[in-house]
């Protein structure tokens, strides 16, 4: 009986997991929250580069469709946070390895600690859990941990599992290992903290360059709208103002890139 409830619990866990971290299934606040930044654009060309209502009446609809294509950014932030959230895994897990507890008893109690940290809803301890009752259940921890890191996809994780597993089997010294983890984990995450800070005030200007075609063509139409209507009336009007839109959309990619730096 009591190894049918273990099986019971673990399948339930199992259902809140995430099965691959590279695939990411938009949230009802995910899509509302970017349908509406990608409406404001759109509201935002409609008005500066066609002064068109039915052209936006056609392209509005987009705005539930576009944040469907932009799941890598919902992709990196949550490994970010994940990474976070393992990291301080590792410290303590290391804590109750140097206190001479084994591995998995370590797994076990480090649950709690970590849930006082980042609560019961975070991924990682949802994947400690599910862990714990798998090895309740006498699945081998190498087999474990290899399969959590190998669906994260992300190289810190996997090296670490590589080398703990190693060690797991050779007995080496768990407790050093993760404690180099860390400090490699720490580095990375203060050296990307430190190009945020650094970068912060040029991603501001590169938010308010955005802005900046949008704000002086709409000035120009409120101050004067007579010169800008050919623009809008004619077709070589119109080709020019979608030429200058898709100038418009390459700066801001290339813009993107140069503040776009990987650790």
């Amino acid at each position: 009986m009591e190894q049918i409830s273990l099986n019971v619990e673990h399948l339930k866990i199992k259902e809140n997991l995430i099965s691959d971290y590279d695939i990411y299934y938009l949230s009802l606040e995910d899509l509302i929250t970017s349908a509406v930044k990608v409406a404001l654009y759109i509201i935002l060309i409609c008005v500066a580069f066609y002064d068109s209502k039915i052209l936006l009446i056609f392209l509005l609809p987009l705005s539930f469709v576009i944040p469907f294509f932009e799941k890598e950014n919902f992709i990196k932030k949550r490994k970010e946070k994940l990474l976070n959230e393992f990291k301080d895994f590792l410290r303590i897990l290391k804590t109750f390895l140097e206190a001479s507890y084994s591995v998995e008893n370590a797994f076990a109690l480090t649950v709690k600690e970590l849930v006082m940290l980042h609560g019961k809803e975070s991924m990682m301890v949802k994947e400690l859990k599910s862990m714990v009752s798998q090895l309740k259940i006498n699945k081998p921890i190498d087999v474990v941990f290899k399969k959590f890191a190998d669906k994260t996809h992300m190289e810190d994780i996997i090296d670490f599992s590589e080398v703990f597993i190693i060690s797991k089997i050779h007995g080496g010294n768990i407790s050093k290992i993760i404690g180099n983890t860390i400090s490699v984990i720490n580095d990375k995450i203060e050296v990307k903290i430190e190009i945020e800070t650094v970068t912060a005030s040029k991603r501001f200007e590169q938010k308010m360059m955005n802005l900046l075609p949008f704000l002086i063509i709409i000035y120009m139409n409120i101050s004067s709208a007579s010169f800008l209507r050919p623009l809008y009336t004619t077709i070589e009007g119109r080709l020019l103002m979608t030429f200058a839109l898709v100038v418009y959309y390459f700066s801001i990619q290339i813009s993107k890139k140069i503040l776009k730096i990987e650790v």
